[in-house]
């Protein structure tokens, strides 16, 4: 499984800008409105939880090629990265915003997938904040350590999973999936 890495693959003024923006420390009309989810990857167990944004998502299996901008007042903040990674807005198929609490030890999530095999898509997890959370990619001995302003860059139809940081009160991600 070939994963890429890219650190520093925004500006400074970008990466702080997430950080920013993400970091909960925004308050009122200001503040990112995160969902929480009791079952991370399908999976009911007592602190098995997270914090996401899901901002478009274009899976629909009735229509494959449509897109779904679940949150319009949002999508233009995630144009720096969509503009980094050299693809129209056409070619996005979601973009989730991922906040895991930190915990006393950590905690491997789930594996998933993002989506099937042979879709012609490609993963870019951009991570917000530093923090000793991972990703793990199964079947490997893979890892990528969570780093301020770094971007790796997968097939996210390989099983994978995030784990919580420990030393940090919370890891962030941004989740973009996108046709070649």
């Amino acid at each position: 499984m070939k994963i890429e890495i890219q650190d520093n693959f925004l500006s400074n003024y970008h990466a702080d800008f997430y950080d920013d923006i993400f970091n909960g420390i925004r308050e009122g009309e200001n503040a990112f409105p995160w969902y929480f989810n009791n079952n991370l990857n399908d999976i009911k167990s007592l602190g098995n939880y997270y914090f996401t944004h899901v901002v478009l998502d274009s899976k629909r299996e009735d229509n494959p090629h449509s897109q779904n901008i679940l949150n319009q007042d949002l999508i233009d903040i995630f144009d720096p990265l969509v503009s980094k990674l050299h693809i129209s807005k056409n070619q996005l198929k979601r973009i989730k915003v991922n906040m895991y609490p930190r915990t006393q030890s950590r905690v491997h999530h789930q594996s998933h997938r993002d989506y099937g095999p042979n879709c012609n898509m490609r993963t870019c997890l951009y991570y917000v904040n530093t923090n000793n959370g991972i990703t793990k990619f199964d079947g490997t001995f893979k890892f990528v350590r969570s780093k301020k302003n770094r971007a790796i860059f997968f097939d996210g139809s390989n099983p994978h999973h995030s784990t919580t940081p420990t030393n940090e009160n919370y890891r962030c991600s941004i989740n973009i999936d996108y046709q070649l």
